[in-house]
Formats: C-alpha cells, structure tokens, sequence
C-alpha cells in the first residue's frame, strides 16, 4: 500500500492516473450537469462577493460554502421538479 501512495503522489503521473479514473467512472454517474452547475454557479458567486468584501482565504472559502448550499437549495426547492419533467417522456395512450 505505501508503494502505491508513494507512486501516486510523485507528480504528474499520478494526477494523469486518478484523473483517467475519474473520467472512466463518470459514465456511470446519474447526476444530471444542472445538479452540478447550479450549485457551482451560486458557489462561485458567493466566493466573488466575499472576496470584494474581504478577501481573505476565510471569507474565499466561507463564500464558496454558503454560495454552493445556497445553489443546492435552490436546485431542489425549485428547479428539480421542473428539470425532470421535461425529461420523462410522456405516458402512451391504449388507443
């Protein structure tokens, strides 16, 4: 085990090696981009206000958290039920 930890953490080739093997595994992710990319949007907004009011690496990273909770409370309070209807196709009639 410490043989792998220590290839892994030499430089690039390890970076090189656990990203292949997050883009290998992504495929199998159910998450839709508008699960990521609006908590991320509310993130990094929150991080630019904190940082024009006081920018510090604390107020960076307290912006970033609180914009990204925000971000994900908005995508589930209002905008879930709206992105997932338009993605279930619409019920066959018998006719």
């Amino acid at each position: 085990m410490a043989q792998i930890r220590g290839w892994l953490t030499r430089g690039w080739p390890g970076r090189v090696m656990a990203l292949a093997i997050l883009l290998s595994l992504a495929p199998g992710c159910l998450l839709t981009p508008a699960q990521i990319y609006i908590p991320l949007a509310y993130a990094f907004t929150g991080l630019c206000v904190a940082l024009l009011i006081s920018p510090t690496y604390t107020a960076a990273v307290v912006g970033l958290v609180i914009g990204g909770l925000i971000g994900a409370s908005v995508y589930n309070n209002s905008l879930k039920r709206q992105l997932l209807e338009k993605q279930q196709p619409e019920p066959a009639t018998g006719k």
